[in-house]
């Protein structure tokens, strides 16, 4: 096999056991990122998995960073991105290499993502990128993810790879094609967690690659594995991720209102459920301008 396999870790010492474990023979071609973890995920692999190469970095500079310094680490043409508590079902590797060799113009593939118990999970994305609609899913979140998945169960307006317009696949199994990952510079480092994908997959198709969805591998993806005891903090790294994506694509002047809109909305939902992580962003929200938020142009 021509790829290599980067894991970035961060606070998952179980999970990424077992996917390690899960792994098997590839564990060989295997780059671990101990992303300054607290958990010295770099010790568990020199433990108990000492074929697999670790690199450990000096800190936490997010996701994204980590996962460029992984695939630098590694020469293969392709690259499997995947997160320490995701790992292929059965021969969902092959069967996504073969997918991507059989096209030429692919930047990036993603499998069927599945939780342990075999139940499909959404393996795309579709990031709010309006003010109104960012505002909409902040304010009913739950809600606005239960259409999603029905609107999403159609087949009406897709690509020939099953993704619509606008859709991006998720970062938690994510096959590269190193010339293209090069050639579009990576993952943007500004991105701390959440968001990097779909930038990286915008930025694959506006160069001309493709980006689809392989129906027939499957990977499990366990999710929230690093982030579950840190939910107001991720929460908010999400919607500032989200902002970035808006100023990105649109400009800050649009992505200011889209902090605006998302004030409003976080405001009366916090006055719905008091206990939520609303109150606290929409307080840090209030503290400064878009442009600040996101520690100048976005």
């Amino acid at each position: 096999m021509n790829v290599s396999i980067v894991i970035v870790a961060y606070d998952a010492p179980a999970p990424l056991r077992r996917c390690l474990s899960e792994l098997g023979d590839t564990r060989a071609r295997t780059v671990v990122v101990d992303n300054a973890s607290p958990a010295g995920e770099g010790d568990l692999v020199g433990a108990e998995f000492p074929e697999v190469r670790t690199l450990r970095l000096s800190d936490n500079r997010g996701f994204g960073a980590g996962a460029n310094a992984g695939v630098a680490a590694s020469a293969t043409p392709w690259v499997l991105l995947l997160n320490p508590d995701a790992w292929p079902l059965g021969p969902g590797l092959e069967e996504l290499l073969r997918f991507a060799g059989e096209r030429p113009r692919l930047g990036a593939a993603g499998p069927v993502l599945t939780s342990l118990e075999g139940r499909v999970q959404r393996s795309t994305i579709r990031p709010p990128l309006a003010p109104w609609s960012l505002a909409l899913w902040a304010a009913a979140p739950e809600a606005v993810s239960r259409a999603y998945g029905v609107l999403r169960s159609g087949r009406s307006g897709r690509t020939p790879g099953g993704l619509r317009a606008g859709e991006f696949l998720q970062g938690a199994a994510l096959l590269l094609r190193r010339e293209a990952f090069d050639a579009v510079g990576g993952f943007d480092e500004r991105f701390f967690m959440y968001g990097e994908d779909a930038d990286l997959c915008a930025r694959l198709r506006a160069a001309g690659w493709e980006v689809e969805l392989c129906p027939t591998a499957r990977f499990v993806h366990l999710g929230a594995a690093s982030t579950s005891g840190r939910a107001d903090a991720m929460y908010r790294e999400l919607l500032r991720s989200w902002l970035r994506l808006i100023a990105k694509r649109d400009g800050l002047r649009r992505a200011e209102r889209a902090r605006r809109a998302l004030l409003v909305a976080l405001r009366l939902r916090a006055a719905v459920q008091p206990r939520s992580a609303a109150a606290p962003v929409a307080d840090w929200l209030t503290a400064a301008e878009v442009a600040e938020l996101l520690g100048g142009a976005g």
